[in-house]
């Protein structure tokens, strides 16, 4: 099933489709390398959240992942330090960190204080890249989400796992 909006315009005898879809550049999603960097010194970690980063889910992905084929995990009291970009050329994207909930046209509740950008609802402008931080204070199963209407139902969201323990990582 598409996941955007297709309008057909009739130029002459002919047709020609336009997408609302964004698409990217990238054809192969971001290295786990490239997405998590961790400091076992100072137990900070730095996720790379990039929204549209190939066509994979119609572009409603995060490093080329969605609809949870992405499963990040930090240890419990470290800090996330998270760089959200929005590679998309025709549509908003933002990044949260919610609660596991069931799935919904406004995505969920914001799980850690500060775990969003400043404005998930209404995202990040075509091109734009915004940072937050948050401390990872709970051990349990979160969502990393995309909080404009109908991005996280579109498939617009994976995994952030809070461990009791072991090392942070990227698993897809």
């Amino acid at each position: 099933m598409r996941r955007c909006l297709d309008v057909g315009v009739l130029i002459g005898a002919g047709a020609i489709v336009l997408s609302a879809c964004g698409s990217s550049t990238s054809a192969a999603p971001l290295s786990h390398s490239a997405i998590l960097k961790a400091d076992a010194a100072t137990k900070v970690v730095h996720l790379e959240l990039v929204a549209n980063e190939t066509s994979s889910f119609s572009g409603f992905n995060f490093d080329g992942y969605g609809g949870g084929a992405m499963r990040v995990n930090v240890p419990v009291g470290w800090t996330v330090d998270v760089t959200c970009t929005n590679e998309s050329t025709t549509m908003a994207h933002s990044c949260a960190i919610v609660d596991d909930a069931p799935i919904a046209l406004s995505g969920g509740r914001i799980a850690f204080a500060g775990a969003t950008i400043p404005d998930p609802a209404n995202g990040l402008g075509l091109g734009e890249s915004e940072s937050f931080q948050f401390i990872a204070a709970k051990v349990g199963t979160y969502r990393i989400d995309c909080l404009v209407i109908g991005h996280e139902a579109d498939g617009m969201w994976d995994w952030f796992n809070v461990t009791d323990g072991g090392s942070p990582s990227v698993q897809t």
